[in-house]
């Protein structure tokens, strides 16, 4: 679903602009040093896995382009003639959506879709090691508490964790649950590992 919103929005800003797509949204024309800062699509499911809202977040945010685009989007084609019709509720920063779990601010953070490590394992450098590092990169505090959900229903292995894009290099294809601690407070939304901007490795409170 991510992924047909990324499509979406791409459709819809070349319509309005040609090839100038904001970089906001597409990732594309960044510094290697800004390999986060562009756009997160990241969906949003209700206690019974239905997915009721689309998050579009950038932490470096939103130019004009690129909100001009999101308040025009209304449909997400989604293959096999399905369609999703979409409404735009608002735009801001994290703290103006309060119904949104994802967005909330908390020190305990539990996966809600499964995490995959973005780069290959080797000794000393499994999971707790690739998340602080990933979390070094973003700025963020390192968790002071890495834990296996081992009981999380569903599993890991009943989630899409595939890109539709090919070629990719995926060091994990199997991925995990886990509960992440931080010393303070961290505002949502916290998204890790491979496939992170399209809904994989995403985090609510615990």
């Amino acid at each position: 679903m991510g992924e047909d919103l990324r499509i979406a929005l791409m459709g819809r800003a070349r319509r309005l602009f040609g090839d100038a797509i904001p970089a906001s949204l597409s990732g594309h024309g960044l510094p290697e040093s800004n390999r986060h800062g562009h756009a997160f699509f990241l969906p949003e499911a209700d206690a019974k896995g239905r997915i009721g809202h689309l998050i579009v977040h950038a932490p470096d945010g939103f130019d004009a382009q690129a909100q001009a685009a999101l308040a025009k989007l209304d449909v997400i084609h989604a293959g096999e003639g399905v369609d999703w019709r979409v409404i735009l509720e608002g735009m801001g920063e994290h703290h103006a959506f309060p119904a949104s779990r994802t967005l909330q601010t908390t020190a305990v953070w539990r996966s809600t879709t499964p995490y995959l490590h973005p780069w290959y394992s080797k000794k000393d450098f499994g999971v707790p090691e690739q998340i602080a590092r990933e979390c070094r990169l973003r700025g963020y505090p390192e968790p002071v508490v890495v834990e296996w959900l081992l009981d999380a229903k569903p599993r890991a292995l009943e989630f899409r964790r595939f890109r539709a894009k090919r070629g990719l290099s995926q060091p994990d294809r199997q991925g995990c649950f886990l509960r992440l601690t931080f010393a303070e407070p961290l505002p949502g939304p916290l998204a890790l590992g491979f496939g992170c901007h399209f809904g994989l490795g995403l985090f609510a409170p615990a």
